[in-house]
């Protein structure tokens, strides 16, 4: 490390309390993890993937159009104009410092210790629950794929349940073989369904005859509060989209690819959305033929002659929601990995794999929990894309909190380092906050029907029973627990 790094890393550690600049030297030189070795290409697959836009516009589309109507697709703009003012503010920290905790470490620079560790914890939850969700998700469009060419035997809840099982293992196994093979095979696998749903799409939409649908560009017959109820929707569909800042260690370009691909996948993904809303309202004949219908893009496809590829496109959503247990797996195992290099988690989490150079140790300890909620709900009877609903409810509470945190730490950063900007991302900030903010309130109001009323305090609970591990973890081991937050690298 250079010596005007030095004095740098010094300089912020004893602006935030952190361990000293050898210590964390000695760190950086140990962790075993293969630095800066991520292409740009690989870190923006890791946020696309994470995303899945596509198991996404699977099921969004009706959904919002059930409140919003004609104006679903600007739900889904709204969505994308609040989530882009969270990007900037991550953005704010990820131009100026990487490392595998993501948020987490960001928000170290503002909130010190305790602030970092609630967003860790928060995001630590949400990827675990989301990449749970998922993998009920993926275990059902696996299924559906397979009984369109006759093996049936896997529709019921014991199939299910291997499927589940078997998906999970070969993520974590592609997981710990590679950062870049998994972030390329999510890449591959996300692309090949996107192209699945827009060849599907287009037939329909340019048969409708509803290319240019006044409706829906004057959003006709909207209410104003039905688009802006789904905005709540619209917002949960691009949870996870700064997962490439877990690659902060291995990537080759950190501070440039890190912000271009938080920012592009924010932007690829509503993009995607408002185009694939639009095209199903006009292929269905209206919003409301939209909203009654349990399989759009199986219908859609039939509707085009298309039927021949519903295989392909179930294939291509489980693919989609395998690509989302892969990236959440990474986020989440190399959320632990830092933590266990700073004393706050167990030291034997932060042990790379001394071949593939990845976080096996965290890996190998993180699957159990991505894997046993999707194995358990489903087993109890409960529909698989219902079981992706509840689960994925508590994970994107987890991402709700640890976004929020981000937005409010990053005027306070720019504000410190007395950067420009200030006015500018204290509007973002209290934008992407309040956005976030409202998201929570109405999954608590109206008070939803059952077990959807019960998941925010699942959430709360699991959150509370992290902060309490981390109160005791301050009075156990102080130095340990002052070092939240600090296992990154600052910009010279």
């Amino acid at each position: 490390m250079s010596t005007a790094r030095q004095r740098d890393r010094q300089r912020t550690e004893q602006q935030t309390g952190s361990r000293t600049g050898s210590q964390a030297d000695t760190h950086k030189q140990a962790d075993g993890l293969a630095h800066r070795s991520v292409s740009t290409f690989e870190v923006g697959a890791q946020s696309v993937a994470n995303v899945a836009p596509s198991a996404v516009i699977a099921f969004a589309p009706a959904s919002m159009a059930a409140s919003a109507g004609n104006g679903a697709w600007f739900s889904f703009f709204l969505a994308m104009a609040a989530v882009l003012a969270i990007a900037y503010c991550i953005c704010v920290f990820a131009r100026r410092r990487a490392g595998v905790g993501s948020l987490y470490a960001f928000s170290r620079l503002s909130l010190g210790a305790p602030g970092s560790f609630v967003t860790g914890w928060a995001l630590l939850i949400g990827a675990v629950c989301i990449g749970s969700g998922s993998l009920a998700g993926a275990g059902y469009y696996t299924a559906r794929a397979l009984d369109q060419i006759g093996i049936g035997v896997f529709t019921g809840v014991t199939g299910q349940i291997l499927l589940d099982v078997l998906l999970a293992a070969v993520a974590m196994r592609l997981t710990i073989a590679s950062v870049r093979t998994a972030a390329r095979v999510a890449s591959v696998l996300e692309v090949v369904s996107i192209v699945l749903i827009v060849v599907v799409l287009l037939p329909a939409f340019f048969k409708s005859g509803n290319v240019i649908d006044t409706d829906q560009l004057t959003l006709s017959g909207s209410t104003l509060d039905g688009v802006v109820f789904a905005v709540v929707l619209g917002v949960l569909g691009f949870v996870g989209f700064e997962g490439a800042a877990s690659l902060g260690a291995e990537a080759t370009d950190p501070y440039r690819a890190i912000p271009r691909s938080v920012m592009g996948s924010a932007v690829l993904a509503g993009v995607l959305y408002m185009f694939a809303t639009y095209a199903q309202v006009a292929g269905f004949g209206g919003a409301d033929a939209l909203a009654k219908s349990s399989d759009p893009m199986d219908q859609l496809a039939e509707m085009s002659g298309l039927g021949f590829l519903k295989f392909f496109l179930h294939a291509g959503f489980a693919a989609s929601f395998v690509a989302v247990v892969m990236a959440c797996i990474t986020v989440a195992a190399r959320l632990l990995f830092g933590m266990a290099n700073e004393g706050v988690m167990p030291a034997r989490l932060g042990v790379a794999h001394p071949q593939h150079r990845t976080p096996s140790a965290a890996i190998w300890t993180i699957s159990p929990f991505i894997a046993v909620p999707a194995v358990l709900v489903v087993g109890a009877g409960t529909a698989p894309l219902d079981a992706t609903t509840y689960i994925d409810t508590i994970g994107v509470f987890g991402y709700m909190l640890s976004y929020t945190l981000v937005c409010l730490a990053a005027p306070l950063f720019v504000r410190r380092i007395g950067a420009r900007g200030l006015l500018l991302t204290w509007g973002l900030g209290l934008i992407g906050a309040a956005a976030m903010v409202y998201v929570f309130y109405r999954n608590l109001w109206p008070v939803p029907e059952w077990p959807l009323n019960v998941l925010p305090y699942v959430f709360v609970g699991a959150l509370v029973l992290g902060v309490i591990g981390f109160a005791a973890l301050r009075i156990r081991n102080p130095e340990a627990a002052e070092r939240a937050g600090t296992f990154a690298d600052d910009l010279d």
